[in-house]
């Protein structure tokens, strides 16, 4: 047996593993073959050969690395594009500046645009009509249209169309609430009857009509939760009825009547109410905040107490002058004291989630959500409009801005000259803001979120009234006109 080399006396030996250049081969019949030249160089080994070979695989590794950084990068683009997007009342985050994609005739009230299944579902009065349009969201192209009731008639209270919504996209359920028009000039004992209130259920990809359904007393509030209605009327004593009614066929899922007269003449009370996130809120002589899903008495206030509510993210708040002011859970339990009461953020992403904003009217307030612990607190008369992306954007008047949610600093404010025509919003990633161009016409203008730095400004008509993001798409509203921007 061979014996075993020792490592001593082993050596390091490259081997070239390039192929070896071709030659003509000799023949006995070619003389001219044992003069002929090789057909290639030989090859000439480098150092930097050497060096490349050996390091190869590290920079495979860094283009692997390359690769997953910016394929994260985008994942974490488009999931933050599509959380934006989900929020009601924001907007899809803008590619760049938006232009004025399409319009379409739309009346200017709240609940005449809704968006569902990815359309926009637009309400205008055209030729004495209410008619219920679904557009494409892209071009506007129109999908279906359904004709509910007339505009008005002689001797009667203007009738009205609308699908409310939060400003999120509804789904695959259109509903409509139709107030017929009462009688005001007759002889008849039918002026003294209500007006009375039709919902519609509508199929958002074809228009059909799925059921139908009235309304007989008096409408305080209606609001939509998934595929239920939320209904807040007065009987006739002035109690009011809350309900939760299925869209389709208005079967009732619960049913809450107020032990008070909520509205009398005598006692001068006009009954109010609200839907909002998971709560419900029935406001007269008493105030009372019922559970969304079930109806159930979350809290209610003492007699001309003047109770307000604000419906948290998680649970809700109360403030009254005698009494002082409480956070709840959302079972209605009291999780703490607080002195005034936390801002409703309208248009929430849910970002800085452990801070409650507290509006002093000439500062806010950041309170820690679990105990109720100031933490920060920030002179300003501007209103807060919007949580989101961990910002707070603040309004009022001429002047906007953006305040730190986490610290309650300042981080710019900007001041349009002219009171604003409508509230700023944002993509989450910009504040939409109006503005005026140097020659005094409207503009709607893209502000950086952190910074205030000015990225575009798209000139606008004189006479929009507003601009909403609806279902993530940019809206702006005119008496007449929804002008679909991106």
């Amino acid at each position: 047996m061979a014996g075993r080399r020792s490592a001593a006396r082993m050596q390091l030996v490259e081997v070239d593993e390039s192929p070896a250049p071709q030659t003509r081969p000799e023949h006995p019949d070619n003389p001219a073959s044992a003069l002929a030249a090789p057909s290639a160089e030989p090859t000439v080994r480098t150092p930097f050969t050497r060096v490349a070979r050996r390091w190869w695989p590290v920079a495979a590794v860094v283009v692997v690395a390359v690769v997953v950084t910016v394929g994260a990068a985008v994942a974490r683009d488009r999931a933050f594009v599509e959380r934006i997007a989900a929020v009601p009342g924001l907007v899809r985050p803008l590619d760049g500046e938006p232009a004025i994609r399409w319009s379409a005739p739309a009346a200017p009230h709240r609940g005449a645009v809704v968006a569902a299944d990815g359309a926009l579902v637009l309400v205008s009065a055209q030729d004495g009509r209410w008619l219920v349009t679904a557009h494409a969201a892209d071009d506007g192209r129109s999908l279906w249209t359904r004709d509910l009731a007339p505009v008005q008639r002689s001797g009667f209270e203007s009738s009205l169309v609308a699908c409310p919504s939060r400003g999120e996209d509804v789904g695959s359920l259109v509903v409509c609430l139709v107030t017929e028009p009462r009688v005001v000039y007759s002889d008849d004992a039918s002026i003294d009857e209500p007006a009375h209130t039709r919902v519609v259920t509508l199929d958002a990809a074809s228009g059909e009509e799925l059921g139908a359904w009235e309304v007989d007393d008096a409408l305080v509030e209606a609001g939509r939760v998934g595929d239920d209605l939320v209904l807040v009327t007065l009987d006739d004593a002035g109690h009011a009825v809350a309900e939760r009614r299925a869209v389709v066929g208005g079967g009732a899922r619960w049913s809450y009547t107020t032990p008070d007269v909520l509205e009398s003449i005598t006692l001068s009370r006009v009954a109010g109410a609200k839907v909002a996130r998971d709560v419900v809120v029935v406001e007269g002589v008493v105030t009372t905040v019922l559970d969304a899903d079930d109806g159930a008495v979350l809290t209610a206030g003492a007699p001309y107490r003047n109770l307000q509510v604000a419906a948290l993210r998680d649970g809700f708040a109360t403030w009254a002058t005698v009494g002082g002011g409480q956070v709840h859970d959302a079972d209605g339990s009291q999780r703490f004291e607080v002195d005034g009461l936390p801002v409703p953020f309208s248009l929430d992403d849910g970002t800085a989630p452990d801070v409650l904003v507290v509006d002093d009217g000439s500062r806010l307030r950041g309170v820690d959500a679990a105990t109720g612990r100031v933490r920060w607190s920030t002179e300003t008369m501007l209103d807060v409009r919007a949580r989101v992306s961990e910002r707070l954007l603040v309004s009022g008047l001429s002047r906007f801005g953006v305040v730190d949610a986490a610290d309650g600093r300042v981080r710019w404010v900007s001041d349009a000259g002219d009171p604003m025509p409508w509230a700023p919003l944002t993509d989450g990633a910009l504040v939409l803001a109006p503005g005026l161009s140097p020659g005094g016409s409207a503009q709607l203008v893209g502000l950086g979120l952190d910074d205030g730095v000015r990225y575009w400004a798209l000139d606008l008509p004189g006479r929009v009234q507003r601009v909403d993001g609806v279902g993530g798409v940019l809206v702006a509203r005119t008496a007449d006109q929804a002008l679909v921007l991106g």
